[in-house]
């Protein structure tokens, strides 16, 4: 199976993109390229390959790691997470040189 540049032009109309002479022949080059790669993978034997485990078999979620766990932090207030707070503000260290007995 292969496109023309006609299909690929109604491909493009019904995705409602608009390509250009030189931009439309690309594209039917790509997408012939991609047909040609699914026609390569229907060719494979895959009758001896063994079928992966069903994931809802065997012990739990394997797919949950360690920290699986562990409580969001974005789920505490961000004052929780601030090295200090002062009536609903974040109190961070002074730039050199701004505090007054310094600039004296």
């Amino acid at each position: 199976m292969s496109v023309d540049r006609d299909h690929a032009a109604a491909i493009a109309s019904l995705a409602r993109l608009r390509f250009g002479g030189e931009e439309l022949e690309r594209i039917t080059q790509e997408m012939n390229q991609v047909l040609a790669y699914v026609e390569e993978l229907k060719g494979l034997e895959v009758d001896d390959v063994p079928r992966d485990r069903d994931p809802l078999e065997g012990e739990g979620d394997v797919t949950r790691g360690p920290g699986a766990e562990t409580p969001d932090p974005l789920g505490h207030t961000l004052a929780a997470m601030a090295p200090e707070e002062q009536a609903g503000f974040f109190l961070v260290p002074p730039l050199p040189g701004v505090r007054a007995e310094e600039g004296e």
